[in-house]
């Protein structure tokens, strides 16, 4: 089985009206990432639970930080990305940010291309598994790469 270390699943996505978005999904890394800036020990608490108390310390879970560090790590860059002066936007967390939270168009173009990713990465999975059985079943089988269609990354 091979293994392409060096692919962060990036794919740039045209926006309608001219411009492009590279987004990608959330590594191991970046996950591990979000759960340490985002995710706090509670209080421990003592509920009684079949006739004798437990010890339970809930976790605290900053949601809006969470997707803010989600949306700055899944949006990669951009090219063509305008104000209304039709001046560069620059792809700053502020930014990506401020266009996701105040642009509907901008986050449903995000929702709907993240899903697309998403989708295809959860394809090449299914694909790897079936070559990994088929091969141990002595078939050879030929991995290919699920890019978007028409996308290339650049």
């Amino acid at each position: 089985m091979i293994f392409d270390f060096d692919n962060d699943g990036a794919s740039w996505f045209d926006l309608d009206g001219g411009g492009r978005v590279q987004l990608k999904t959330l590594s191991y890394d970046d996950w591990r990432e979000i759960e340490k800036a985002t995710v706090k020990k509670g209080s421990p608490e003592y509920p009684k639970l079949e006739g004798r108390h437990e010890r339970f310390q809930p976790d605290i879970i900053d949601d809006d930080l969470r997707t803010e560090m989600i949306w700055d790590k899944t949006i990669i860059g951009w090219e063509g990305v305008l104000d209304k002066h039709e001046k560069p936007i620059p792809c700053t967390k502020e930014w990506k940010l401020k266009l996701i939270a105040l642009s509907r168009i901008f986050r449903n173009f995000y929702n709907e291309k993240m899903k697309v990713l998403i989708d295809a990465e959860t394809g090449r999975e299914a694909l790897v598994q079936k070559n990994s059985s088929a091969s141990q079943n002595g078939k050879s089988t030929k991995v290919q790469s699920a890019t978007p269609a028409g996308k290339s990354s650049r």
